[in-house]
């Protein structure tokens, strides 16, 4: 069976929803259909993500990218409400970001620090001093410096998820689920998704938004695409009863190791750098079930208890795996057309754990692209794919 749209996107975890809720509200996309292999986002990156918003980048589109994508999530409730009486909520706290850095990372953070401030970022150095007096209970013995943006916060990914399709699929976007085993290639342009099914899509723009899956989607068109899955675990704990600490923000440090509040407890962890790239799901087999079952209390807790002596007897109560679309070439997103091979297959992935924070700006961005033919309100062509063809990486400098 073969059936037609205007605009097919691979993929509607948060990125896919958020590019076909932009391309939806503007009336002029006319029929957008998302094809989702996973309905029930059981391996999706999304729901499993730290839910983390900030502005604190190096680089001056990934910061104003983070402003639009923070102001959004703000409004989110009302914005993406189904009907008056029951708006979106996707629990929004602003409970800010602190970045800290040893001395070989100062010089950088303060770069960086220029760079968000000279953006409109809220953002406050604090020496060694001033972060032990708002933040006592940090251990900051191999801390130089830090970076505190009061207004950055947390959402709940699950429910932001769920708003960009729901609102989504309001405004007419078709999910379909189903799985891309093909592209078909025309003269220079993609021409129709086949389907594991067997039935065939065919359409003028092709969109891949399809996470750490997005290497084998474009190279059903031949062309190489930099995007590993990194294996990411976390964990929630809590303390002894009666142990107590000053309110914090999110924390994160040069190490990788990042924590935060939530509910009773925390929520956190540290990136297991060791596994190679690939998909490593929680105990899916003995090898990966063990390290998994040993990292908390042989890695994470270790490194916690440096950072923070309350939570060197943390009780640990549940852990959780999912994944990076990581861009082994430099960090930073993918956006755009993928060239003269198939000039009509879009490409937004290797958000290196970022997109759910960008997903707001990045879903506007690509509406732009795609029916305007420029990126309008912030350019964004230094993260197209060209610079994957020239091999001239564009990363982000200092804590990413």
């Amino acid at each position: 069976m073969t059936s037609k749209a205007d605009i097919v996107i691979i993929g509607g975890g948060m990125i896919g929803s958020a590019i076909a809720y932009f391309l939806a509200q503007t009336g002029n996309a006319g029929n957008v259909c998302v094809i989702e292999p996973d309905p029930e986002y059981k391996l999706a990156a999304s729901p499993v993500g730290a839910g983390g918003v900030r502005q604190l980048f190096s680089r001056p589109e990934n910061v104003q990218m983070s402003q639009f994508s923070l102001g959004f999530y703000r409004d989110f409730a009302n914005t993406m409400a189904l009907d008056q009486s029951t708006p979106a909520d996707i629990n929004f706290n602003q409970r800010g970001y602190l970045f800290l850095v040893s001395p070989s990372g100062a010089k950088q953070l303060e770069i960086n620090h220029g760079v968000q401030t000279g953006n409109g970022v809220n953002a406050l150095l604090l020496d060694k001093n001033e972060l032990g007096a708002r933040f006592p209970s940090l251990n900051l013995s191999d801390i130089e410096l830090g970076c505190l943006s009061p207004d950055d916060g947390t959402i709940t990914t699950t429910l932001a998820l769920k708003g960009f399709r729901q609102k989504a699929e309001q405004l007419g976007v078709t999910y379909l689920p189903n799985k891309v085993v093909g592209l078909g290639r025309m003269a220079g342009k993609v021409t129709s998704v086949e389907l594991e099914d067997g039935s065939q899509i065919q359409a003028d723009t092709f969109i891949c938004a399809a996470g750490a899956w997005s290497k084998e989607i474009v190279a059903m068109v031949g062309l190489p695409l930099p995007v590993e899955p990194m294996c990411r675990v976390k964990h929630y704990w809590t303390l002894d009863e009666g142990v107590s600490i000053e309110p914090l923000p999110l924390v994160k440090d040069e190490s990788g190791l990042f924590f935060r509040p939530q509910g009773d407890g925390f929520v956190g962890g540290r990136p297991p750098f060791d596994i190679p790239s690939g998909f490593a799901h929680l105990k899916q087999n003995s090898a990966i079930g063990q390290y998994f079952d040993d990292y908390f209390d042989c890695v994470v807790r270790t490194m916690l208890g440096k950072r923070l002596p309350a939570f060197r007897n943390a009780w640990e109560c549940d852990e959780w795996v999912g994944h990076y679309a990581q861009n082994t070439l430099d960090g930073n997103m993918i956006l755009g057309s993928v060239g003269a091979e198939a000039e009509n297959l879009y490409v937004a992935c290797g958000f290196s754990g970022h997109g759910i924070m960008h997903s707001p700006a990045v879903g506007r961005a690509m509406s732009e692209l795609v029916l305007n033919g420029r990126f309008e309100t912030i350019d964004l062509s230094r993260m197209s794919y060209q610079r994957v063809i020239d091999d001239e990486p564009f990363p982000e400098l200092g804590i990413i």
